[in-house]
């Protein structure tokens, strides 16, 4: 199994004797020492908790989670009883050159294991294979050049959803410093009109990729209304799907989505999709082509699906701890 972790270390505040190389150092040290009393001084050193080890804990209670759910699945089974299907909506950003054989990779993982349907399913699934549906943020040019050829070639169904503002150009939005986004281009209107519509639907995804719910209600309403008539402009088909902008949103967000006219708005919450139900807003999780195996494996089985939970736990315990502190008042001069 091969995983690209990013390089960072564990938490945790050492503390280290502090040592002198050069000549004068060393002689300092040394009548220093002489005297019983002393001891080196302390220094401290922060080695940061890094996303490396975020990943490898979410990794390790992902699999713990998915074992546990299999286990109880297992057990309806004896029972008579069939679990409900749900369905993991995946989402990319780009799919860059130098990871177009990752990508296929994942694909072959999906086609052995799972069932690939569109976005917008509604009604029953399967429930002898787990069901996925692949969806791309942004619209970049990479991955029509690397993700959809073999996606086609598979007969795998995918959506794009597409900052309508941006076309043809690079991603004028705020961009994680080393992402490989930050060499990305949109997909030109030309490209986005040429998309094989059997086997690709397109969304919105706003006009200018902002964060809808930091907006006045007439610019959010002209970011979501005006991103699906230019869309729907430019392919002739009629776009029923949303993609929220770094998964921002409030309620507000959702009721314009709504007289829109869009039938389903997509989330970055990692939460399966019941199909049977009307809901408008639907989970997804974030994937890369250089996800490891075992962590590409638990994604599009939606062992994720606990940590919306521990999100929700952090924030109610913020919530109750904010009154106490702000009531703390500092008195100069006690102690």
């Amino acid at each position: 199994m091969r995983t690209n972790y990013p390089s960072s270390g564990w938490a945790g505040l050492t503390k280290m004797r502090c040592q002198n190389t050069g000549s004068a150092g060393r002689a300092r040290l040394a009548r220093a020492a002489s005297h019983p009393t002393w001891k080196p001084p302390l220094v401290s050193r922060v080695i940061p908790f890094g996303p490396g080890a975020k990943r490898t804990t979410k990794l390790t209670i992902s699999l713990l989670y998915y074992l546990a759910r299999e286990s109880s699945r297992f057990v309806l089974r004896l029972a008579g009883r069939s679990p409900n299907p749900r369905l993991v909506v995946l989402y990319y950003h780009g799919i860059p050159d130098a990871h177009r054989s990752d990508f296929v990779r994942q694909l072959d993982s999906i086609g052995c294991k799972a069932q690939v349907v569109p976005a917008s399913h509604r009604g029953l699934l399967p429930s002898n294979k787990t069901n996925v549906a692949i969806t791309f943020d942004d619209a970049y040019a990479s991955v029509a050049k690397n993700a959809l050829p073999a996606l086609i070639a598979r007969g795998f169904h995918s959506t794009i959803f597409v900052p309508t503002g941006t076309l043809g150009g690079p991603p004028p939005w705020s961009i994680e410093d080393g992402s490989p986004d930050s060499l990305e281009t949109v997909m030109s209107a030309e490209q986005i009109a040429m998309l094989p519509s059997a086997l690709v639907t397109v969304g919105a995804h706003s006009r200018s990729h902002p964060r809808l719910s930091r907006l006045t209600p007439d610019d959010a309403r002209q970011e979501i209304e005006g991103s699906r008539r230019e869309l729907q402009d430019l392919t002739g088909q009629d776009v029923r799907l949303f993609a929220l902008p770094y998964g921002d949103h409030d309620s507000s967000t959702i009721k314009l989505c709504r007289t829109a006219g869009y039938e389903a708005v997509f989330t970055t919450v990692p939460v399966p999709v019941d199909t049977t139900n009307s809901d408008l807003v639907r989970g997804r999780i974030k994937v890369d082509p250089f996800d490891g195996r075992l962590e590409f494996f638990l994604k599009y089985n939606g062992a994720y699906a606990w940590t919306p939970y521990i999100a929700a736990l952090k924030k109610r315990l913020m919530n109750r701890r904010s009154p106490f502190l702000s009531g703390q008042r500092l008195s100069p001069g006690r102690s």
